[in-house]
């Protein structure tokens, strides 16, 4: 009898596209710790540390070339017809285009300067453009309703190749090099391009026959988007600032270790951010409705954050000794203490959602803005401070200090909108999210 009604409730169409969903992203999540692993094992420290600079100069590359657009779109895909939305999609890919162009001169200027490796460039901006393409178009599945269409994107774009090249990496020994990590990579963003292009294939894309790009439509877009790149530019400083600071004061190899630390906490965010997703609707609900009903929402997703920021870091700290014995990885080792003194940090960010989503769901544009740049300057000024006098220990410290900065900033805000009873009659919440865990590299 029990089995049976298990049975019935995962063939619900909306109970089986939340487990499907789920799997995916735990695939997806998974694999980016497998691939810490994976890098530390095949590569010296030193390539790490250059991988931890090409993934962070992808972070911004990313945000430069999407401008944070999807929080215009977001709004405008909702009521519109198909037609609509293939034009929509038409005038970003429009604004991406130009951007990518614009990324790519910068890049051949840093590359004729001296400042980006040449043997690089061309898969940075291969992936940089797969990467671009494949995120908008899981955006663009996630607000026309098709969740796990989406996250297979997800997985085929930043989960599947890294299985693939673990087995490789381990049959065929010279293929541990940097350069396979990033042909593997821009081929699942490929991949994710080619399914993605499936899914949104029963819109009318013949009607943009004769279209011309909306240049009034594009501007207003980028208006709207101004604060929520502005915000994720904060967050990408507070992230990945630490590792050019190391790169120029303590060195390639002591990057190395850094990197591999940072990529195992920043796995744990983004795990947390997905968490967040799910709170979000209920949150901005909650909010509209009303004082109590705000409350109401923000309580469990405090407590359950709480639960998987505690139980993830806890886990880490106790593993992590143990895992680098057992792997035979006495480099990084030696700087277990560093990843001890992140633990606290990364702890905060995961808990800092809480209150950015609440401060988000009550439109507090501006105070999201102000302490996220708030909180990237803190970061930056303790990482230019530290890091010549402690080394990478100097970089997990101000990442700590920026991260409670951010965390109490936030929530002296969400505070201050649960006091005035959590509603603004007659307002909706904007496009856009504080943060997305989509865009964070390892």
């Amino acid at each position: 009898m029990m089995r049976s009604r298990v049975v019935d409730l995962l063939r619900r169409p909306a109970v089986a596209a939340l487990v499907a969903t789920l799997i995916l992203r735990v695939l997806t999540l998974g694999s980016r710790f497998l691939l810490s692993l994976l890098l530390a094992r095949m590569l010296s420290p030193a390539e790490m540390g250059e991988y931890g600079l090409l993934t962070a100069a992808l972070a911004f590359a990313l945000l430069a070339v999407g401008l944070e657009f999807y929080s215009y779109t977001y709004r405008e895909m909702v009521p519109a017809s198909p037609e609509g939305r293939t034009r929509i999609i038409a005038n970003q890919f429009t604004l991406g285009a130009l951007a990518l162009f614009a990324v790519g001169l910068v890049l051949g200027g840093l590359v004729v300067a001296g400042s980006f490796p040449a043997r690089l460039a061309p898969w940075f901006l291969i992936i940089l453009i797969t990467e671009h393409a494949s995120l908008e178009a899981t955006r663009i599945l996630i607000i026309t309703s098709r969740p796990v269409r989406a996250y297979v994107g997800v997985f085929l774009r930043g989960g599947i190749w890294v299985y693939v090249i673990a087995a490789l990496m381990f049959a065929a020994p010279s293929t541990r090099t940097l350069e396979t990590v990033l042909v593997w990579w821009a081929l699942g963003g490929i991949a994710a391009i080619g399914f993605s292009a499936l899914a949104l294939s029963d819109l009318p894309w013949r009607s943009l026959r004769g279209y011309r790009p909306d240049w009034e439509a594009i501007r207003t877009g980028l208006r709207t988007a101004r604060p929520f790149m502005l915000t994720a530019g904060g967050a990408l400083v507070i992230s990945y600032v630490d590792r050019f600071v190391i790169d120029q004061f303590v060195g390639r190899d002591a990057l190395g270790i850094y990197t591999f630390y940072s990529t195992i906490l920043i796995g744990l965010w983004s795990l947390g951010g997905s968490l967040s997703h799910q709170f979000l609707p209920k949150v901005i609900a909650g909010y509209n409705k009303g004082g109590e009903a705000y409350r109401a929402a923000l309580r469990p997703f405090f407590w359950t954050m709480l639960a998987l920021a505690s139980g993830t870091t806890v886990l880490c700290g106790v593993a992590m000794g143990p895992m680098l014995a057992m792997l035979g990885l006495s480099a990084y080792a030696s700087g277990l203490s560093v990843f001890y003194a992140m633990l606290p940090g990364i702890f905060l960010r995961m808990m800092s959602d809480v209150p950015s989503y609440a401060v988000y769901a009550a439109r507090s544009d501006r105070s999201l803005l102000a302490c996220n740049l708030g909180s990237a300057v803190v970061s930056t000024v303790l990482n230019l401070v530290l890091v010549p006098r402690l080394g990478i220990l100097g970089a997990a410290l101000a990442s700590g200090v920026a991260s409670a900065a951010l965390f109490f900033s936030l929530a002296g805000f969400a505070l201050r909108k649960l006091r005035e009873n959590g509603r603004e009659h007659g307002a909706s919440a904007s496009a856009g999210l504080p943060t997305d865990p989509d865009m964070l590299y390892p």
